[in-house]
């Protein structure tokens, strides 16, 4: 349709007919007129649209029209006497209630049955049913236009995405085996028949699918357990048959890197398995790609990450490859790593050591989401990788290089430790934690074994303090002794723990719990510690630093060190109750001190006591000025009445010739008198100007 041509036809104006028909009718929004136009040879259905209520006003302009080709409409504003145009359909303009009736002119009514029969005959292609309402067939045709506009305006962007699309190659020959034996293959069950005192039993293999006799002496199946099937020598998990559920489902995802002319593509997929329990223990095996990830080589090394997930595209409703939308979590998979060096020549990628990432964790799924981004601009992985530092660049890809000097060029300069450090933690493959505790230890100029610092790292973490701690007393290996012997201990005792600490371990798993008491006994020995040092014990004695019976020495040390810190409290009290006295009676002696107005006075403090007791009726915080009035650094008053001089009512600080607050209970504001008697208090406080004095003595006189 050509809009120009269309906006320079003639506006339409009501008919007398119709200004009388808009007094006859009611509950009715609009009253249409109706014409089939010829316009640059195209035959269109023009609707005038005129308000009901206008028109019973007598006013005759129309408020919007409608051309409906065979193809196309559009609405013109009328309300305006430039060109307005409006795209949207009836349902948007006029209400879509409307069109779930069948009574003919709801809402809307036609000027006359030549209006409606035009309608009627242009639209006949899209009346369907018995009660052939032309409403409904216009709302068919709009539906129509509306979903072809919608298309034609998505395919923009779907043309582009199916571009992309066709860049990427045919799976390689053997992957799907590959999910389903290697990236699966922690996902394989041994069923057994409970043995009781028997010598042996039997169990049925999901991975084999035959039925094994289990020797129970050297096999100890037990449940969950891993271990190997006896006749196809797989990796499987014991299972008991009574534990085995009904259907066991397991899921993961899995990788696969492959080239591309413009770089790489990373296509995620969903690995579906479940497992039926019954005679032939039948297994379901499925493959869902789900996520694409193209990564584009741009100028300067950089890399452009475009994603896409399998979905339905707006509102098409069709499943097809959509932008992400995040929907799906395929962060970590398992990487098919058989094409790496073939999908990584000639790319940034070409020495990252992917492979000896995903080998070190077998068919344990990485962040390989995390890596592809994170390498780019953190080359140094690869050489984290390629010296065996396999978990200290896993933490480094999750975003855990903080404790990375990320600009030095050699592993010395990065990991601020020496060589002869660096090869304990290449020995046990360490993390950052580990990576702390051997600074530490470099700073203390103590070289340990590598098993010591995995060991402790395994049961207190890399709470490098604690080990700064027994760096100054004894070896690592001798401290972690001494817990084991003293955790051993404790277990003995049995003591009951009260009902939500076995709630909340009962959380944990068994390494979990047992890392939960070396950390709580780690930490009542540094304070124990700390006691001992304060009380001036021998700290060189190694019967007080790890004492026999630990929970024994630790409550009676920390009974003398809070009697010693009773002591020291009771004489600080002391000293500040005697300079609170002082201050207080320095302060006694000035004037304001004893000022009373409008049944208002002021009284002075006598003691510490009495300021803490003013705060705790009052319920403010007075009582934490304590010290402060201790050390002349402020000074409190109470605003008492004359008639209850004992009974608390204001309390008023006092600094650098101001008052600083006046607070009531609960820290309320003064009323209207109380403030009167501050400001008076304190221009009364104020120094007496000598000069004034003199001049007011010479006026008087």
């Amino acid at each position: 349709m050509h809009k120009r041509a269309l906006s320079k036809l003639e506006r339409p104006a009501a008919t007398e007919e119709m200004l009388r028909l808009a007094e006859r009718t009611e509950g009715n929004k609009y009253i249409v007129t109706a014409k089939i136009v010829d316009t640059e040879g195209e035959k269109i259905l023009l609707l005038n649209f005129f308000l009901r209520s206008k028109l019973a006003k007598k006013k005759t302009e129309a408020a919007f029209r409608t051309f409906i080709s065979k193809s196309d409409y559009i609405t013109q504003d009328l309300t305006s006497t430039s060109v307005k145009w409006k795209t949207g359909s009836f349902k948007s303009m006029l209400g879509w209630y409307f069109w779930n009736t069948n009574r003919r002119g709801h809402d809307v009514t036609f000027a006359s049955d030549s209006d409606f029969i035009s309608v009627r005959y242009y639209m006949k292609s899209y009346l369907k049913g018995e009660n052939q309402n032309v409403w409904d067939a216009i709302r068919r045709f709009q539906d129509e236009v509306l979903e072809r506009r919608l298309k034609a305006r998505h395919k923009k962007e779907t043309d582009k995405i199916d571009k992309k699309m066709e860049m990427v190659p045919e799976k390689p020959e053997g992957f799907e085996k590959w999910a389903h034996e290697v990236a699966m293959g922690d996902k394989r069950y041994l069923v057994y028949e409970a043995a009781g005192k028997k010598k042996s039993t039997m169990g049925y293999c999901t991975y084999c699918q035959k039925v094994v006799e289990i020797d129970i002496k050297t096999m100890r199946p037990q449940n969950r357990k891993r271990g190997n099937c006896p006749d196809c020598g797989s990796p499987v998990t014991f299972i008991p048959k009574g534990y085995f559920p009904t259907y066991q489902r397991d899921n993961k995802w899995v990788c696969l890197i492959q080239k591309i002319p413009t770089g790489i593509v990373a296509r995620y997929f969903h690995v579906y398995q479940e497992i039926k329990r019954d005679e032939k223990y039948k297994e379901y095996f499925s493959l869902a790609e789900l996520c694409r990830a193209f990564l584009e080589e741009k100028a300067q090394g950089e890399v452009q990450l475009d994603s896409y997930e399998w979905g339905v595209y707006k509102q098409h409703g069709l499943p097809r490859w959509c932008p992400d939308q995040n929907r799906k979590n395929c962060v970590c998979a398992v990487v098919y790593t058989e094409n790496l060096p073939k999908a990584f020549e000639d790319t940034v990628y070409r020495y990252c050591a992917l492979d000896l990432y995903q080998k070190k964790f077998g068919c344990n799924p990485i962040p390989v989401w995390h890596f592809m981004r994170k390498f780019p601009t953190a080359a140094y992985l690869e050489m984290f990788l390629k010296a065996g530092l396999i978990n200290l660049a896993g933490e480094i890809v999750e975003g855990y290089d903080h404790r990375l000097n990320t600009d030095g060029r050699t592993p010395v300069e990065m990991l601020g430790i020496p060589k002869n450090y660096i090869s304990i933690l290449r020995e046990i493959d360490g993390t950052t934690g580990e990576l702390q505790l051997l600074k530490q230890c470099k700073a203390d100029k103590i070289f340990p074994s590598a098993q010591d610092i995995h060991e402790f790292y395994q049961k207190f973490r890399g709470d490098d303090e604690l080990l700064g701690v027994i760096n100054n007393h004894m070896s690592i290996r001798k401290f972690i002794n001494y817990m084991g012997k003293q955790i051993k201990k404790q277990s003995e005792r049995k003591e009951t723990p009260c009902c939500t600490a076995w709630k909340y371990l009962r959380n944990y798993s068994k390494e979990e719990r047992i890392r939960e008491k070396y950390k709580n006994l780690s930490k009542d020995w540094m304070d124990y510690i700390s006691w001992c040092a304060t009380l001036k014990y021998n700290m060189k004695d190694m019967y007080v630093i790890l004492p026999p019976d630990f929970g024994m020495a630790h409550d009676r040390v920390m009974k003398e060190y809070q009697s010693f810190k009773d002591e020291q409290e009771r004489k600080r009290q002391a000293e500040m109750e005697k300079m609170i006295k002082e201050a207080l009676e320095a302060a006694g002696n000035l004037p304001a001190m004893m000022m009373k107005a409008k049944g208002l006075m002021i009284i002075l403090p006598k003691s510490g006591d009495e300021i803490k007791e003013e705060g705790r009726v009052l319920h403010h915080c007075v009582g934490s000025y304590v010290e402060r009035v201790a050390k002349g650094k402020t000074m409190i008053l109470f605003v008492r009445k004359e008639s209850e001089p004992n009974v608390p009512y204001f309390t008023l600080e006092y600094r650098d010739g101001k008052v600083i607050q006046c607070r009531g209970k609960n820290n309320c504001s003064m009323t209207t008198d109380v403030k009167a008697f501050v400001k008076a208090f304190e221009r009364k406080m104020q120094p007496k100007d000598e000069t004034k004095e003199i001049k007011k003595a010479r006026k008087a006189g």
